[in-house]
């Protein structure tokens, strides 16, 4: 029986850049960039989830949690067919320490480790790899949604 599987995502912004992890598709070959984010469980809220998400892989906390939007993403991974609904939150993280850096090192549930950069539009342009779930990058640089940290 397949699934449709709920996940919640942060979309993390720091002098016009913006948080995002590198995947990879290995039934497409393809290289991709997605936000810091994963799964709902049983009984969790969509924002408890991407603050629980952040934490586990990028040990950062997070808050002033926004919802920019819900997407359902129908696609290919592996090969295999895959269903999901995308909370799609800003936020930002509660230790500045953390926009200083230029890459966090990141683990996913099942161990594979990953690397968050900061992008640019233009760094996001050139790269030509595309921003997971469909739809998304229209929110990335949003005008009218705050770029900047609250400390």
């Amino acid at each position: 029986m397949s699934v449709i599987r709920v996940k919640s995502v942060c979309v993390f912004r720091h002098h016009d850049k913006v948080l995002l992890s590198e995947g990879y598709d290995p039934g497409k070959r393809e290289r991709y960039l997605i936000p810091i984010g994963g799964g709902v469980n049983f009984g969790e809220t969509a924002k408890d989830a991407a603050r629980r998400e952040t934490l586990e892989e990028i040990g950062a906390e997070a808050d002033s949690f926004e919802l920019l939007g819900i997407f359902e993403n129908l696609f290919v991974f592996d090969g295999k067919q895959g269903h999901e609904i995308v909370y799609v939150y800003d936020a930002r993280f509660v230790n500045s320490v953390v926009y200083e850096a230029t890459e966090l090192q990141g683990t996913e549930s099942n161990g594979s480790r990953f690397i968050a950069s900061w992008f640019s539009r233009e760094q996001l342009a050139s790269s030509q790899l595309p921003v997971y779930p469909d739809g998304i990058e229209r929110l990335l640089f949003a005008i009218g949604v705050t770029c900047t940290p609250k400390f």
